[in-house]
């Protein structure tokens, strides 16, 4: 499964369970309501520790965490 995969089942999963739409890599997740602040902390915990990603705090930007290809571009670059 790849990096965007995987985001996106976890996405899905655990942060979008209540959406009934199909979620796509593009999607804006906080247009959506799919993701919050608080949403944004349990995915960087899980990206962090599925991962292995490093998420710095300069990482945490709204573009960064807007779509499932923002963050999976993000992850492929912090990956240790």
């Amino acid at each position: 499964m790849s990096i965007k995969e995987t985001i996106q089942k976890t996405i899905k999963e655990h942060f979008a369970a209540f959406y009934k739409k199909p979620l796509a890599p593009g999607d804006n997740l906080f247009a959506q309501g799919v993701l919050d602040s608080m949403g944004i902390v349990g995915l960087i915990t899980y990206l962090e520790e599925k991962l292995q990603a490093v998420i710095e705090p300069e990482d945490i930007t709204e573009e960064n965490f807007a779509t499932i290809e923002t963050i999976a571009a993000l992850v492929q670059k912090k990956i240790k």
